[in-house]
């Protein structure tokens, strides 16, 4: 049992810092580990995999408000939280009459369209690890975020994926001269407010099991700050850039392999 706590702890780190250099907050990885690996039922590992994405969020969201160049814009991460706590809302209305087949399969290939896109464009959103000096947004600037924002809400529990999968490339590729870094920070922040928001809603159900979601979350919390660390380099940056478009591409061929292993009734 202890071996697993350590293996679970380690696979913690790696799943934090991964999930932190991409501005995700990493169930895409923790769901899967849980259900075939752990043997969980899936809206156990849900439940679960959310310990994991509230620990190295807010880590690494601490550690990047603290630091005197931090790339966290405070206007940009108020407005892309408060439209994806909407957006959740109306997501999971949305979920319970109709069926995620057929959005699992346009959203995969929407996914590789923008991996493709962000492996083409070099570094999307630039290599800098700070806030643009003098950098402001317009009205029309912050209605974008806010339609970001409101479809990374509504993708969360209509696919069962991090907001940070849409914000990030969303923000990048629809406002670059936010930068990948603050897209990346304030992404992690405002997934630091769904997971604990979705830990919540989730605390009646019972489903947490402390042998494996604690030593996972202790991992985050420390990959979380590690990656954070690292972030604060332009090499890393653009490094990030490409580990977000392998993580895209990999959660289109989760989608592909749900689609196929599911009997066409099932969402």
């Amino acid at each position: 049992m202890r071996s697993r706590g350590a293996a679970l702890a380690f696979l913690g780190i790696l799943i934090g810092t991964w999930s932190t250099l991409c501005g995700i907050g990493g169930g895409i990885f923790a769901v899967p580990l849980l259900h075939y690996g752990c043997k969980l039922t899936l809206r156990a590992s849900v439940a679960n995999s959310l310990a994991l994405v509230a620990a190295s969020t807010t880590s690494a969201s601490l550690v990047e408000i603290a630091r005197s160049d931090t790339a966290l814009h405070l206007g940009v991460l108020a407005v892309l939280t408060a439209s994806s706590l909407a957006g959740t809302r109306a997501g999971y209305f949305v979920a319970a009459r109709i069926s995620g087949r057929a959005l699992k399969g346009i959203f995969s290939v929407l996914l590789v369209a923008v991996a493709i896109k962000v492996l083409a464009s070099g570094s999307p959103g630039g290599t800098a690890t700070s806030l643009p000096p003098g950098l402001a947004f317009t009205a029309t600037d912050y209605a974008g975020v806010a339609a970001v924002g409101a479809l990374a809400g509504v993708a969360a529990p209509l696919l069962g994926i991090g907001g940070g999968l849409v914000a990030v490339p969303g923000l990048v590729l629809g406002l670059p001269q936010i930068g990948f870094a603050s897209a990346r920070a304030c992404s992690t922040a405002m997934s630091s407010f769904n997971g604990w928001q979705s830990l919540w809603l989730y605390r009646r159900d019972r489903l947490f099991d402390p042998k494996l979601a604690i030593p996972l979350a202790t991992g985050a919390l420390a990959g979380g700050v590690a990656g954070d660390l690292l972030i604060h380099a332009a090499a890393v940056v653009a490094f990030a850039q490409k580990l977000l478009a392998a993580t895209l591409l990999l959660t289109a061929l989760r989608f592909a392999w749900d689609l196929k292993s599911k009997p066409s009734g099932q969402a």
